[in-house]
């Protein structure tokens, strides 16, 4: 099975948003958030999404909190972007109970969401 990198997660994640007419920010060195970093954000209109990609080999328990950091932190939504195979694994009860989004993306670049982020607040005119 091939590891699915950072970079790529990151690439169908700008893809599928782009689509969608939303903007994605990812710098080099990631987002600082509290007393985390996340690697990203998509901003749609009024609300703003963190986003934490997250490779077969990284822990995936650091990144829901990540998350949830960046929720206390001013971000209506967040999303955990892995791959496929290992979205599959996980446990989807714990993102419906978290508000929190899962999202795999296929060895063909393709992102499908699997739970729907949901907006935990509103930060109001972006």
């Amino acid at each position: 099975m091939e590891e699915l990198k950072s970079s790529f997660l990151r690439r169908a994640v700008e893809r599928y948003y782009l689509a969608e007419e939303a903007k994605t920010y990812f710098p080099k060195g990631g987002i600082y958030c509290g007393n985390c970093l996340i690697d990203g954000e998509v901003r749609f209109r009024s609300w703003r999404m963190a986003v934490e990609l997250k490779s077969d080999k990284d822990d995936v328990l650091r990144g829901l909190g990540q998350l949830l950091e960046a929720l206390a932190h001013d971000y209506d939504m967040a999303l955990l972007v892995t791959s496929q195979s290992r979205a599959e694994r996980l446990d989807t009860k714990v993102f419906q109970a978290s508000g929190i989004g899962l999202a795999a993306v296929n060895s063909k670049g393709e992102m499908k969401i699997i739970v729907e982020p949901k907006i935990v607040k509103l930060s109001g005119e972006i």
